[in-house]
């Protein structure tokens, strides 16, 4: 998969608070831009400059939103290529990413992946109104910043597009952003994809998932996924959980997690690799049939269902 973003002309009619956005401080110097079940992307601050991590689908404009929160020098940081973490590349002018992901940035991607990203949208959608209503009537789990958006009004999904991006930074294991007062570092962590990476705020005790973390379901059954090198990066993650004090990932509504989770990840992995594990028919976000692991705070796709 390569960048994504929509024709120029559908940013121009988009607020930048447009309520596509979950907007919110998670804590001092962070804050959370996300596009509710779709994916998060955050805004992380220190006292000379800042850093965007992600810059999601492209849908609506994400720059005016980041640039809503912070006066500071700003650079986007991809924790890897795919579309839905790079598709608001283009509004930036400083774009990082691992070394390992340079070149599959600026790579073509088929076109039938944006009508089918759609189609899964327009199906969220409906199956998000029947969920909401049973918990209105009966849970009352949901809260406002966990509501599905529909899209940004007058926004043609037809108009979708898969584009390339380019980085203008390299990225390796190890390297430290200085903002100011907040030293944010890359753990390259492949397995989803083999640019991963991980981003932690050891003084903070913050970890930035990327699509390494999730709590389901984890994408690990793609042409590019390595299933061996996914379980080495969750061992490294569950080894400084004790650093740790909050997990931030950038898929489904449950945003903010325990460190714990990184443990129940490589040990779920780690059965998963040895076969250890029942395995149940689902399907993907392009409506590929899939195998799905499951456990108490996440799964994971491991196979095509052939």
């Amino acid at each position: 998969m390569a960048s994504v973003t929509s024709e120029a002309t559908h940013w121009d009619h988009v607020h930048p608070r447009s309520s596509w956005f979950d907007v919110r401080e998670l804590e001092r110097g962070v804050h959370l831009i996300g596009e509710p079940g779709h994916v998060n992307s955050f805004l992380v601050q220190g006292s000379k400059s800042a850093v965007l991590l992600d810059t999601g689908l492209g849908i609506a404009d994400i720059r005016a939103v980041a640039k809503d929160l912070t006066d500071k020098p700003l650079l986007v940081v991809n924790s890897h290529y795919h579309f839905d973490h790079s598709g608001g590349n283009r509004l930036f002018d400083e774009v990082a990413i691992h070394r390992v992901g340079a070149p599959l940035l600026e790579r073509e991607t088929p076109e039938e992946f944006a009508r089918l990203y759609m189609d899964y949208t327009r199906q969220m959608l409906e199956a998000w109104g029947p969920y909401k209503k049973a918990d209105d009537l009966y849970f009352h789990l949901l809260t406002a910043e966990r509501l599905i958006r529909p899209l940004p009004g007058g926004y043609d999904p037809a108009t979708f597009r898969i584009l390339p991006s380019k980085a203008t930074r390299l990225l390796e294991e190890g390297d430290v952003l200085d903002l100011g007062g907040r030293r944010l570092e890359v753990l390259h962590t492949p397995g989803h994809s083999p640019d991963c990476i991980c981003v932690i705020d050891r003084e903070n005790g913050l970890l930035f998932g990327g699509d390494t973390v999730n709590t389901g379901p984890v994408y690990a059954h793609t042409d590019d996924a390595d299933l061996p090198a996914f379980t080495a990066s969750l061992k490294r993650l569950a080894a400084m959980r004790s650093d740790v004090r909050r997990v931030f990932v950038c898929h489904y509504l449950r945003l903010d997690n325990e460190p714990s989770l990184l443990a129940e990840m490589a040990d779920g992995f780690e059965r998963i690799l040895a076969g250890d594990v029942a395995l149940r028919d689902s399907i993907d976000c392009f409506n590929e049939p899939v195998k799905e692991a499951c456990f108490d705070n996440f799964s994971a796709f491991v196979a095509y269902a052939r």
